[in-house]
């Protein structure tokens, strides 16, 4: 609770004598200036994973940036293409109602649903397609080594090239470890879980039709999810205390096929006092209050994981006590990383893009410079503000689902059950997670 309490201080007031021009030695070491030819361009965009292909159509694809010079860098050598045959990786996301939406406009959902629009590999390579009718091409290998603020201006040195780069705006899409952060000296808030996501491809039993269900079990060790991909598979995210972690890593494939079975069948974690419980008050409220019939489902039953689809990954929660600097940006988890179990980490990430691109192009609108402080701070004001929010909720719902002490346990059971038989409410949740990033 300390710590919430500090995230929440720390993070929501902006302090602009953090953003004084004058302290060019908290961006970066010099550069030499005469060593190598400098490309002048107007906005740079670092990391060319889902949100900053994302970013960088946001630009191409506006009119107001029509005639800007964008410049996409990729630290990767290669990148992923379209193809719809191509296996299922293990890095999937839910996308919400306000990133379709934002694909649509960029222009690239046609294609993102023609080729499965689960995979996030793919989803990012029909960013890249579009990107190219722009005339944009990732620049690969590219790196940034180092950077210093001028009067007007950014300059750049990139690791592996022989070039430095000028620009207007920079925007660090460079992932929760981010180099640029680090080079601007910006600070964070942040602690680890604990816990450890397992993910993996999951082959199913039966051929389903209309495999579009989410399937989501809260365990005492954590909760455990399913994602439809398509009739026959889907991707799995097992939250695990960092105990279990290698002992379910070591499993083989068959013995980790049981394992996530019982995990959504098995009634060893049900408490035969807590169901009572909840029986019993739902008795009472179905008296009271109209509630929906809900149909019983089952989970898939799983036969089966794709070959080296199997990994794990550390949990953990940060928040960037600035998301701007001078002429520079944080995006997606540059700026902020989420606990997985509500799936909304990338889709904060797509939330980002729309409240900078509302911002910058009304900053053009106006005739001001878009790169000014001005308008850069009231893009960190809003998504400070509902990224923190966020944090906080999934940070507390995680809490709240790790306790295994028995009265938590009942009222959370008995919670659920009413949001799940009381329309209204279910649909009012639903909605804040279809719009909300």
């Amino acid at each position: 609770m300390r710590q919430l309490l500090l995230l929440r201080r720390s993070l929501i007031t902006v302090r602009f004598s953090l953003y004084s021009t004058s302290s060019k030695a908290a961006i970066s070491q010099d550069l030499p200036k005469n060593s190598m030819p400098t490309e002048n361009v107007d906005i740079i965009v670092a990391g060319g994973g889902l949100v900053g292909s994302a970013m960088a159509l946001a630009f191409a694809s506006s009119p107001i940036f029509k005639n800007h010079k964008i410049v996409l860098l990729e630290s990767q050598s290669k990148l992923p293409k379209v193809s719809k045959n191509q296996s299922y990786s293990n890095r999937v996301c839910a996308l919400n109602t306000q990133s379709i939406n934002l694909f649509e406009k960029l222009g690239a959902w046609d294609l993102m649903k023609s080729i499965r629009v689960q995979k996030v590999s793919r989803m990012q390579s029909c960013l890249l397609e579009r990107l190219k009718q722009f005339n944009i091409e990732p620049r690969l290998n590219s790196r940034v080594k180092s950077f210093e603020n001028e009067e007007n201006s950014i300059r750049i040195k990139l690791q592996d090239e022989k070039i430095n780069l000028r620009t207007g705006l920079l925007i660090a899409a460079d992932g929760y470890q981010s180099s640029i952060r680090e080079m601007a000296r910006i600070p964070t808030m942040q602690w680890n879980y604990d816990q450890f996501g397992i993910v993996a491809t999951l082959q199913l039993a039966d051929n389903i039709p209309n495999n579009n269900v989410a399937w989501q079990r809260f365990l005492p060790t954590g909760p455990i999810a399913c994602l439809p991909l398509s009739n026959t598979h889907s991707s799995l995210v097992w939250t695990v205390p960092k105990s279990m972690h290698k002992t379910l890593m070591n499993l083989s494939d068959e013995q980790f096929v049981d394992e996530v079975n019982k995990a959504f069948t098995s009634d060893v974690y049900k408490q035969n006092e807590i169901i009572s419980i909840t029986e019993r008050l739902r008795s009472c409220w179905q008296q009271v209050i109209p509630v929906s019939s809900t149909l019983l489902q089952y989970p898939p039953v799983i036969i089966n994981i794709q070959p080296k689809s199997r990994a794990a990954f550390p949990l953990s929660l940060l928040n960037s006590n600035q998301y701007v600097a001078p002429r520079l940006v944080l995006v997606g988890d540059s700026a902020h990383r989420i606990h997985p179990m509500a799936g909304q980490g990338v889709n904060m990430g797509f939330g980002d893009i729309v409240c900078l691109m509302n911002i910058l192009e009304q900053a053009v609108r106006d005739g001001a410079d878009f790169s000014s402080l001005t308008y850069l701070v009231d893009y960190e004001r809003q998504r400070q503000l509902q990224c923190v929010a966020r944090l906080l909720s999934i940070d507390s719902l995680n809490r709240l689902y790790s306790t295994k002490f028995s009265p938590i346990v009942a009222l959370r059971s008995v919670g659920l059950s009413f949001v799940n038989e009381f329309s209204p409410l279910k649909k009012f949740f639903a909605k804040q997670a279809a719009y909300s990033s």
